[in-house]
Protein backbone atom coordinates (compact mmCIF):
# COMPACT_ATOMS: atom_id res chain seq x y z
CA UNK A 1 0.00 0.00 0.00
CA UNK A 2 1.28 3.30 -0.93
CA UNK A 3 0.20 6.48 0.59
CA UNK A 4 -0.07 8.35 -3.18
CA UNK A 5 -2.57 5.31 -3.95
CA UNK A 6 -5.13 6.27 -0.87
CA UNK A 7 -4.60 10.52 -2.08
CA UNK A 8 -5.78 9.22 -5.60
CA UNK A 9 -8.39 7.26 -4.39
CA UNK A 10 -9.33 10.01 -2.47
CA UNK A 11 -10.04 12.13 -5.90
CA UNK A 12 -11.82 9.24 -7.20
CA UNK A 13 -14.24 8.87 -4.27
CA UNK A 14 -14.59 12.66 -4.00
CA UNK A 15 -13.52 12.36 -0.39
CA UNK A 16 -12.97 15.41 1.70
CA UNK A 17 -11.27 13.38 4.44
CA UNK A 18 -8.81 10.27 4.78
CA UNK A 19 -8.33 8.25 8.22
CA UNK A 20 -5.56 5.88 8.54
CA UNK A 21 -5.85 3.85 11.68
CA UNK A 22 -4.37 0.96 13.27
CA UNK A 23 -6.92 -1.90 13.59
CA UNK A 24 -9.31 -0.70 10.70
CA UNK A 25 -9.08 -0.34 6.60
CA UNK A 26 -8.68 3.17 5.45
CA UNK A 27 -11.68 5.33 6.50
CA UNK A 28 -13.22 7.93 3.70
CA UNK A 29 -15.32 10.97 4.68
CA UNK A 30 -17.46 11.00 1.43
CA UNK A 31 -20.19 14.19 1.72
CA UNK A 32 -19.76 14.07 5.30
CA UNK A 33 -20.35 10.49 5.82
CA UNK A 34 -17.55 8.06 7.37
CA UNK A 35 -17.19 5.19 4.41
CA UNK A 36 -14.99 2.11 5.11
CA UNK A 37 -12.46 0.82 2.41
CA UNK A 38 -13.29 -2.65 1.44
CA UNK A 39 -9.29 -3.85 2.24
CA UNK A 40 -8.14 -5.33 5.53
CA UNK A 41 -7.47 -3.36 8.42
CA UNK A 42 -4.24 -1.13 8.44
CA UNK A 43 -1.06 -2.98 10.81
CA UNK A 44 1.34 -0.91 12.38
CA UNK A 45 4.00 -1.53 10.04
CA UNK A 46 1.26 -0.07 7.22
CA UNK A 47 1.59 3.15 8.93
CA UNK A 48 5.18 3.15 8.66
CA UNK A 49 5.84 2.27 5.55
CA UNK A 50 3.31 4.55 4.20
CA UNK A 51 4.99 7.61 6.16
CA UNK A 52 8.25 6.89 5.34
CA UNK A 53 8.85 7.63 1.80
CA UNK A 54 7.71 11.59 2.39
CA UNK A 55 9.33 11.93 6.00
CA UNK A 56 12.49 12.19 7.26
CA UNK A 57 13.63 9.44 9.41
CA UNK A 58 14.49 12.01 12.99
CA UNK A 59 10.69 13.69 12.05
CA UNK A 60 9.15 9.83 11.96
CA UNK A 61 11.18 8.73 14.86
CA UNK A 62 9.45 11.78 16.56
CA UNK A 63 6.27 10.74 15.65
CA UNK A 64 6.70 7.67 16.87
CA UNK A 65 7.64 9.38 20.24
CA UNK A 66 4.11 10.82 20.17
CA UNK A 67 5.09 14.22 18.44
CA UNK A 68 2.32 15.77 16.55
CA UNK A 69 2.53 17.48 13.48
CA UNK A 70 0.94 18.65 10.70
CA UNK A 71 2.90 18.44 6.77
CA UNK A 72 1.58 19.47 3.11
CA UNK A 73 1.67 16.76 0.44
CA UNK A 74 0.64 17.41 -2.89
CA UNK A 75 -0.37 15.14 -5.55
CA UNK A 76 -2.17 14.95 -9.22
CA UNK A 77 -2.24 18.93 -8.51
CA UNK A 78 -4.30 18.82 -5.13
CA UNK A 79 -3.01 19.59 -1.64
CA UNK A 80 -3.53 17.48 1.32
CA UNK A 81 -3.03 18.76 4.63
CA UNK A 82 -1.87 15.50 7.06
CA UNK A 83 -1.95 15.48 10.67
CA UNK A 84 0.44 12.65 11.73
CA UNK A 85 -0.32 11.51 15.38
CA UNK A 86 -0.12 8.35 17.86
CA UNK A 87 -2.90 6.75 19.55
CA UNK A 88 -2.88 3.06 21.65
CA UNK A 89 0.92 3.79 20.80
CA UNK A 90 0.89 3.72 17.23
CA UNK A 91 1.26 6.23 14.52
CA UNK A 92 -2.35 7.59 13.00
CA UNK A 93 -2.81 9.51 9.78
CA UNK A 94 -5.71 12.38 9.31
CA UNK A 95 -5.52 13.66 6.03
CA UNK A 96 -7.86 16.26 4.17
CA UNK A 97 -7.79 17.57 0.69
CA UNK A 98 -8.03 20.75 -0.50
CA UNK A 99 -8.90 21.77 -4.58
CA UNK A 100 -7.03 22.40 -6.64
CA UNK A 101 -8.59 25.27 -8.07
CA UNK A 102 -9.67 27.95 -5.45
CA UNK A 103 -13.40 28.16 -6.03
CA UNK A 104 -14.65 31.90 -5.92
CA UNK A 105 -17.52 33.70 -3.85
CA UNK A 106 -20.18 33.09 -6.59
CA UNK A 107 -19.07 29.27 -6.68
CA UNK A 108 -19.29 28.75 -2.59
CA UNK A 109 -22.85 30.38 -3.40
CA UNK A 110 -22.39 32.70 -0.86
CA UNK A 111 -24.43 36.11 0.30
CA UNK A 112 -23.50 39.26 -1.60
CA UNK A 113 -22.16 40.47 2.58
CA UNK A 114 -19.03 38.14 1.41
CA UNK A 115 -18.24 40.55 -1.56
CA UNK A 116 -18.93 43.70 0.20
CA UNK A 117 -16.29 42.70 2.73
CA UNK A 118 -13.55 42.06 0.68
CA UNK A 119 -13.96 45.85 0.15
CA UNK A 120 -13.13 46.42 4.22
CA UNK A 121 -9.64 48.21 4.45
CA UNK A 122 -9.33 47.62 8.45
CA UNK A 123 -10.80 45.74 11.06
CA UNK A 124 -11.41 42.47 11.80
CA UNK A 125 -13.25 39.80 9.79
CA UNK A 126 -13.70 36.01 11.90
CA UNK A 127 -15.07 33.29 10.93
CA UNK A 128 -16.34 30.39 13.35
CA UNK A 129 -17.54 26.83 12.65
CA UNK A 130 -16.46 23.64 13.80
CA UNK A 131 -13.44 21.71 12.13
CA UNK A 132 -14.08 20.33 8.33
CA UNK A 133 -16.81 23.33 7.91
CA UNK A 134 -14.63 25.03 5.00
CA UNK A 135 -13.74 27.85 6.87
CA UNK A 136 -10.73 27.67 5.46
CA UNK A 137 -12.12 28.00 1.49
CA UNK A 138 -14.21 30.66 2.19
CA UNK A 139 -11.42 32.83 3.92
CA UNK A 140 -9.19 32.41 1.41
CA UNK A 141 -11.48 32.52 -1.30
CA UNK A 142 -12.80 36.23 0.29
CA UNK A 143 -8.83 36.85 -0.07
CA UNK A 144 -7.85 35.75 -4.00
CA UNK A 145 -11.25 38.06 -4.91
CA UNK A 146 -9.30 41.08 -2.86
CA UNK A 147 -5.97 39.88 -4.99
CA UNK A 148 -8.35 39.96 -8.26
CA UNK A 149 -9.60 43.02 -8.27
CA UNK A 150 -7.13 45.58 -6.42
CA UNK A 151 -3.84 46.01 -5.52
CA UNK A 152 -2.72 45.59 -1.98
CA UNK A 153 -0.31 44.11 0.09
CA UNK A 154 -1.01 40.84 1.52
CA UNK A 155 0.79 38.52 3.74
CA UNK A 156 -0.51 35.18 4.97
CA UNK A 157 0.59 33.56 7.76
CA UNK A 158 -0.90 29.30 8.42
CA UNK A 159 -0.13 25.96 9.88
CA UNK A 160 -0.68 24.54 7.40
CA UNK A 161 -1.05 26.27 4.09
CA UNK A 162 -3.95 25.30 2.46
CA UNK A 163 -4.05 26.85 -1.01
CA UNK A 164 -1.42 28.61 -2.97
CA UNK A 165 -2.41 31.86 -3.78
CA UNK A 166 -0.38 33.39 -7.18
CA UNK A 167 -0.03 37.28 -7.11
CA UNK A 168 -2.57 38.91 -9.63
CA UNK A 169 -3.34 42.66 -9.04
CA UNK A 170 -2.07 42.38 -5.27
CA UNK A 171 1.55 41.25 -4.10
CA UNK A 172 0.96 38.20 -2.03
CA UNK A 173 3.30 36.61 0.62
CA UNK A 174 2.81 32.74 2.21
CA UNK A 175 4.72 31.72 5.10
CA UNK A 176 4.13 28.59 7.33
CA UNK A 177 4.03 28.71 11.03
CA UNK A 178 7.26 25.82 11.85
CA UNK A 179 9.09 26.62 7.94
CA UNK A 180 8.60 30.09 7.24
CA UNK A 181 8.05 31.35 10.90
CA UNK A 182 8.50 30.52 14.78
CA UNK A 183 4.93 30.78 15.27
CA UNK A 184 1.79 33.06 14.32
CA UNK A 185 2.89 35.92 16.60
CA UNK A 186 6.40 36.00 14.99
CA UNK A 187 4.90 35.91 11.46
CA UNK A 188 2.53 39.12 12.48
CA UNK A 189 5.03 41.07 13.87
CA UNK A 190 7.48 40.35 10.85
CA UNK A 191 4.49 41.31 8.76
CA UNK A 192 4.39 44.87 10.24
CA UNK A 193 7.92 45.34 9.27
CA UNK A 194 6.91 44.16 5.76
CA UNK A 195 4.54 47.05 4.71
CA UNK A 196 1.13 45.12 5.04
CA UNK A 197 -2.28 45.94 3.96
CA UNK A 198 -3.98 42.95 4.64
CA UNK A 199 -3.00 39.55 6.68
CA UNK A 200 -4.30 36.02 7.07
CA UNK A 201 -4.01 34.76 9.81
CA UNK A 202 -4.89 30.81 9.98
CA UNK A 203 -6.48 30.69 13.37
CA UNK A 204 -6.52 32.73 16.79
CA UNK A 205 -5.31 30.13 19.04
CA UNK A 206 -3.70 32.03 21.83
CA UNK A 207 -4.49 35.19 23.90
CA UNK A 208 -1.07 36.35 22.67
CA UNK A 209 -1.99 36.00 19.14
CA UNK A 210 -5.53 37.41 19.42
CA UNK A 211 -4.82 40.49 20.86
CA UNK A 212 -1.85 41.08 18.58
CA UNK A 213 -4.38 40.83 15.91
CA UNK A 214 -7.03 43.28 17.15
CA UNK A 215 -3.94 45.74 17.88
CA UNK A 216 -2.87 45.04 14.13
CA UNK A 217 -6.53 45.80 13.08
CA UNK A 218 -6.75 49.01 15.22
CA UNK A 219 -4.25 50.35 13.26
CA UNK A 220 -5.52 50.47 9.97
CA UNK A 221 -5.05 47.10 8.53
CA UNK A 222 -7.25 44.38 7.50
CA UNK A 223 -7.35 40.98 9.29
CA UNK A 224 -8.59 38.28 8.07
CA UNK A 225 -9.00 34.82 10.70
CA UNK A 226 -10.98 31.97 12.35
CA UNK A 227 -11.93 29.93 15.27
CA UNK A 228 -13.59 26.79 16.29
CA UNK A 229 -16.77 28.00 17.62
CA UNK A 230 -20.54 26.64 16.19
CA UNK A 231 -22.15 29.82 16.71
CA UNK A 232 -21.53 33.98 16.46
CA UNK A 233 -22.14 34.11 20.01
CA UNK A 234 -19.55 31.60 20.65
CA UNK A 235 -17.05 33.35 18.89
CA UNK A 236 -17.45 36.17 19.97
CA UNK A 237 -17.74 34.99 23.52
CA UNK A 238 -14.26 32.81 23.13
CA UNK A 239 -12.69 35.72 21.45
CA UNK A 240 -13.25 38.02 24.39
CA UNK A 241 -12.49 35.39 27.09
CA UNK A 242 -9.14 35.23 25.25
CA UNK A 243 -8.37 38.95 25.18
CA UNK A 244 -9.15 38.45 28.95
CA UNK A 245 -9.01 41.42 31.61
CA UNK A 246 -9.27 44.00 32.17
CA UNK A 247 -12.94 42.96 30.31
CA UNK A 248 -13.58 46.31 29.46
CA UNK A 249 -11.07 47.12 27.41
CA UNK A 250 -11.28 44.09 25.68
CA UNK A 251 -14.93 44.32 24.61
CA UNK A 252 -14.09 48.23 23.42
CA UNK A 253 -11.32 46.95 21.21
CA UNK A 254 -13.35 44.10 19.98
CA UNK A 255 -16.25 46.80 19.03
CA UNK A 256 -13.50 49.52 17.48
CA UNK A 257 -12.15 46.76 15.39
CA UNK A 258 -14.49 44.70 14.13
CA UNK A 259 -16.15 44.15 10.70
CA UNK A 260 -17.85 40.62 10.93
CA UNK A 261 -18.26 37.76 12.77
CA UNK A 262 -19.52 34.73 10.37
CA UNK A 263 -20.05 31.04 11.64
CA UNK A 264 -20.36 28.38 9.04
CA UNK A 265 -21.77 25.10 8.67
CA UNK A 266 -21.71 22.65 5.70
CA UNK A 267 -25.16 21.59 4.42
CA UNK A 268 -25.75 18.33 2.36
CA UNK A 269 -27.59 19.42 -0.88
CA UNK A 270 -30.64 18.29 -2.48
CA UNK A 271 -30.54 19.50 -6.00
CA UNK A 272 -27.22 17.59 -6.56
CA UNK A 273 -23.97 16.54 -5.22
CA UNK A 274 -21.95 17.62 -2.40
CA UNK A 275 -22.63 20.34 0.02
CA UNK A 276 -23.08 23.96 0.51
CA UNK A 277 -21.97 26.37 3.13
CA UNK A 278 -24.61 27.90 5.57
CA UNK A 279 -23.93 31.06 7.49
CA UNK A 280 -24.76 33.06 10.10
CA UNK A 281 -23.79 36.58 10.10
CA UNK A 282 -23.36 39.28 12.35
CA UNK A 283 -21.75 42.92 10.59
CA UNK A 284 -20.20 45.17 12.66
CA UNK A 285 -23.03 48.17 12.71
CA UNK A 286 -22.90 51.13 15.12
CA UNK A 287 -25.75 49.00 16.55
CA UNK A 288 -23.34 45.95 17.09
CA UNK A 289 -20.41 47.60 17.98
CA UNK A 290 -22.42 49.33 20.70
CA UNK A 291 -23.79 45.98 22.02
CA UNK A 292 -20.43 44.62 22.20
CA UNK A 293 -18.79 47.31 24.19
CA UNK A 294 -21.66 47.49 26.74
CA UNK A 295 -21.39 43.40 27.00
CA UNK A 296 -24.81 42.69 25.68
CA UNK A 297 -23.30 39.73 23.97
CA UNK A 298 -25.30 36.94 25.07
CA UNK A 299 -26.47 34.79 22.36
CA UNK A 300 -30.23 36.27 22.43
CA UNK A 301 -29.39 39.58 22.38
CA UNK A 302 -27.18 38.78 19.12
CA UNK A 303 -29.78 36.89 17.30
CA UNK A 304 -31.88 39.97 17.80
CA UNK A 305 -29.31 42.26 16.44
CA UNK A 306 -28.79 39.73 13.49
CA UNK A 307 -32.95 38.91 13.12
CA UNK A 308 -33.23 43.16 13.00
CA UNK A 309 -33.24 42.05 9.06
CA UNK A 310 -36.47 43.03 7.78
CA UNK A 311 -35.53 46.30 5.24
CA UNK A 312 -36.63 46.87 2.11
CA UNK A 313 -37.70 43.89 0.43
CA UNK A 314 -37.50 41.36 3.73
CA UNK A 315 -34.14 41.31 2.44
CA UNK A 316 -31.08 41.26 5.61
CA UNK A 317 -30.11 45.08 7.28
CA UNK A 318 -26.50 45.65 6.44
CA UNK A 319 -26.36 41.91 4.99
CA UNK A 320 -26.81 40.20 8.54
CA UNK A 321 -28.94 36.84 9.18
CA UNK A 322 -29.51 34.12 11.54
CA UNK A 323 -28.89 30.14 10.29
CA UNK A 324 -32.15 29.63 10.53
CA UNK A 325 -32.12 32.15 7.47
CA UNK A 326 -29.78 30.60 5.59
CA UNK A 327 -31.36 27.41 6.07
CA UNK A 328 -35.09 28.61 4.92
CA UNK A 329 -33.37 30.51 2.33
CA UNK A 330 -31.60 27.18 0.75
CA UNK A 331 -34.71 25.04 1.72
CA UNK A 332 -37.11 27.57 -0.06
CA UNK A 333 -34.38 27.16 -3.59
CA UNK A 334 -34.32 23.37 -3.41
CA UNK A 335 -30.72 23.65 -2.13
CA UNK A 336 -31.54 21.69 0.88
CA UNK A 337 -34.18 18.91 1.82
CA UNK A 338 -37.19 19.20 4.26
CA UNK A 339 -35.02 16.96 6.20
CA UNK A 340 -32.04 18.76 6.58
CA UNK A 341 -33.50 21.71 7.14
CA UNK A 342 -35.62 20.51 9.70
CA UNK A 343 -32.56 18.96 11.73
CA UNK A 344 -30.99 22.21 12.02
CA UNK A 345 -33.55 24.72 12.45
CA UNK A 346 -33.49 26.02 16.27
CA UNK A 347 -37.04 27.58 15.37
CA UNK A 348 -39.03 24.37 13.88
CA UNK A 349 -42.49 26.41 13.40
CA UNK A 350 -40.49 28.79 10.57
CA UNK A 351 -40.63 26.21 8.21
CA UNK A 352 -43.60 26.04 6.11
CA UNK A 353 -45.91 23.06 5.97
CA UNK A 354 -44.81 20.49 3.95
Amino acid sequence: MELNSLLAEMTERNASDLHLVVGTPPVFRVAGTLVAAQTPSLMPEDLDSLLRPTLPENKLAEARRGQDFPMTLRHDGKTFCCHVFRERGHLAIALRVFPDRLPTLDELHLPPIFETLTHSKRGLILMAGPTGSGKTTTLVSMLDHINRTRAERIFTIEDPMHYVLSSKLSLVTQRVVGEDVASYERGLLSAMDSDPDIILVGELRTPETARLALEIAEKGHLILSQTTAETVADAVARLLAMLGEPHDLARRLLARTMQAVIAQKLMPRADRAGRVAANEILVATPRVRQMIADGQTDAALLALAMEARRGVGGFPQAGMQTMDDALLGYYAAGIISRETAESHLKEKGRLPAG
